[in-house]
């Protein structure tokens, strides 16, 4: 399986909210950096060291960049 990086979260709220949502439709994942880019919540994510990307596979991508875009566009 050939994982494919989704987005990198803004927030560890955006984080948390996306990975329910494709938990929650059975969208396997995985959170590149997750270990050692939640020592430091809240502080400047810098790419290269502590940011967390969200990987899924190949063959999901369209099904979870859907998901993303709807949640994103239902925000005020």
């Amino acid at each position: 399986m050939s994982l494919v990086s989704l987005l990198t979260p803004d927030s560890e709220a955006e984080l948390l909210t996306i990975v329910t949502m494709l938990e929650a439709r059975g969208i396997p994942f995985f959170v590149h950096g997750s270990g050692f880019g939640s020592l430091f919540p809240g502080a400047m994510q810098v790419e290269s060291v502590n940011a967390r990307a969200i990987m899924v596979p190949e063959e999901r991508v369209d099904e979870a960049l859907a998901l993303i875009s709807d949640f994103r566009s239902s925000k005020p």
